[in-house]
């Protein structure tokens, strides 16, 4: 029994050596390997397959401000506005002309949307409510007529009736259907010198204004995006590096833009370089990265994202990332990135150097429009802007853009794309109907852009990863304790069993000598004289 111990502490020591070993040195090796293979971008897994059509669709949820005073902002009234939304939709993606490079390292497609309005989730609101909103097509036109000092800005004033519809304020009519996706129409049926004005806006092939057979035209905000690719994508597998893996490497056959100008010191690489993810997924290996970069088509340019703390969904811990000041608060000469102040509006409310106050950026090179971008209910904006409209209240917790990603598969958990599109309103000359309108950077709309993953995905990635973990902690815990337990127990007890007790008495021998073996005096022994 007490040589049992020693071999049960032997048998302990064993146990709590190789739990530790298996705990930071075999498991992790392993876990590394399986992500590696179930993150890389190969034919016929079933990553890939999620990578050729998203798993569930993405929810693009849509706000559009109302305008509630239009005939008081004519007569130079300060503007109200209320947020109306979401109307939201499904957005579906789908990759199309896959192919891989020879050494599988490199993947090119292109990549197509639908919008599907989601009628039950945006319940009470429907396509055809009715809006009074900023007439953001003729207000562009207009201004971009005035900076371009065409001859014809004099007679854009006699023909405006025939060319937009007899507008009576810079405000337009509509219906979310129609202002977003179906179109709204102008330059219908002109003639004469309208038709002339007409062909020359159809010649700057603006992508939010489309020509109809008939030659009229239709603007709508999102419609150039509906069942259209946007560009070709040409990103790493992830094969050779995986912390490589889903990385832009070409857009267009490029890896840089030619949006945004030089900068004072002759450069423009750094607003013009494309890297980073498209967002819908990121390298694995997330634990300890402070910074990534999402590319955006959309706005023509390239984002940077910052770690700022834990998260969870659903139960799964994860990373969450917001945008960095550089996005639109840090913009400018003394920043490094004046290329972003490309100063393109004129008469706008800018500072001495051409740049837009803090929280706006301008994408007029992007858009090809006078249009500009802040955060929803322009959060972080400069008070030159925010306190010239009624109407917004800017809320981090709805308005941030962020993303929480699962760190060792770089899976977007939950997260939203969250950005509005503004436009300078102001008097522009030779226009009667603007003469008496206030300065004002007019708010339009904003959209969230977002996923939050559904019960099969949470479900998916908590059997194939977290179950596991924690499957592997229990195993390695349950050995280093189990170990711990009997290489500390054992030797105790086997001591204990060898030390003599302290209440037991050794006997002790005694002689006794019996009276009938001492002889008598007297007698054989006795006196020899008697």
């Amino acid at each position: 029994m007490v040589q049992c111990t020693l071999v049960l502490a032997g048998i302990g020591v064993f146990m709590a050596v190789g739990g530790a070993l298996l705990g930071w040195v075999v498991f992790p090796g392993a876990v590394h390997d399986k992500i590696i293979e179930n993150t890389e971008l190969r034919q016929g897994t079933p990553q890939f397959k999620r990578f050729e059509a998203l798993p569930q669709p993405l929810d693009f949820k849509v706000f559009i401000f109302n305008v509630t005073n239009p005939y008081e902002v004519q007569m130079g009234k300060r503007p109200r506005v209320v947020e109306v939304g979401p109307y939201i939709y499904f957005q579906y993606r789908q990759k199309d002309n896959i192919r891989f490079s020879r050494d599988r390292s490199k993947v090119h497609f292109s990549q197509q949307q639908l919008y599907v309005f989601d009628a039950e989730s945006s319940y009470p609101l429907t396509e055809n409510d009715p809006l009074m909103v900023l007439n953001m097509h003729m207000n562009s036109i207009l201004q971009i007529a005035e900076d371009e000092t065409y001859d014809s800005l004099r007679l854009i004033n006699v023909e405006l009736n025939r060319i937009f519809g007899r507008p009576d304020s810079m405000f337009l009519r509509t219906t979310p259907k129609e202002f977003l996706f179906d179109g709204v129409p102008f330059c219908v049926n002109v003639i004469g010198i309208a038709k002339a004005i007409c062909k020359e806006i159809e010649k700057r092939n603006t992508k939010t204004i489309r020509v109809l057979p008939d030659g009229s035209m239709k603007f709508s905000f999102f419609n150039h995006k509906n069942m259209t690719e946007d560009g070709i994508y040409t990103i790493n597998t992830g094969v050779k590096n995986a912390l490589e893996t889903q990385m832009i490497e070409f857009w267009n056959g490029k890896n840089m833009l030619d949006k945004w100008s030089n900068s004072s010191r002759g450069s423009s690489m750094t607003c013009n370089k494309i890297e980073g993810t498209d967002g819908s997924g990121y390298p694995p290996f997330r634990e300890g990265v402070q910074r990534m970069t999402i590319f955006s088509s959309d706005i023509c340019r390239t984002v940077d994202i910052k770690y700022v703390g834990s998260s969870s969904y659903e139960g799964i811990p994860a990373a969450r990332y917001v945008t960095d000041d550089n996005f639109l608060n840090k913009i400018g000469p003394e920043h490094n990135n004046d290329c972003y102040c490309v100063n393109r509006i004129p008469k706008a409310i800018v500072k001495a150097n051409g740049c837009l106050y803090e929280g706006a950026l301008d994408l007029s090179t992007c858009f090809d429009a006078p249009v500009v971008l802040t955060l929803p209910h322009m959060m972080g904006a400069a008070e030159e802007y925010t306190s010239l409209i009624d109407g917004m209240h800017p809320d981090p917790e709805k308005h941030q853009i962020f993303v929480d990603v699962e760190p060792l598969t770089g899976t977007p958990l939950n997260g939203g794309k969250r950005v509005q599109f503004n436009m300078f309103l102001r008097r522009i000359d030779s226009i009667r109907l603007t003469d008496r309108l206030p300065t004002t950077l007019f708010p339009v709309l904003w959209i969230e852009e977002g996923i939050a993953l559904n019960e099969d995905m949470v479900k998916l990635i908590d059997d194939s990863l977290m179950k596991i973990l924690t499957i592997l902690d229990i195993v390695q815990w349950t050995m280093i304790a189990i170990g711990l337990f009997l290489a500390i127990s054992m030797p105790i007890l086997y001591f204990t069993k060898r030390r003599p007790s302290s209440g037991t008495i050794t006997p002790t021998l005694t002689t006794t000598t019996s009276a009938a073996s001492i002889p008598e005096r007297g007698g054989l022994g006795g006196n020899p004289d008697k």
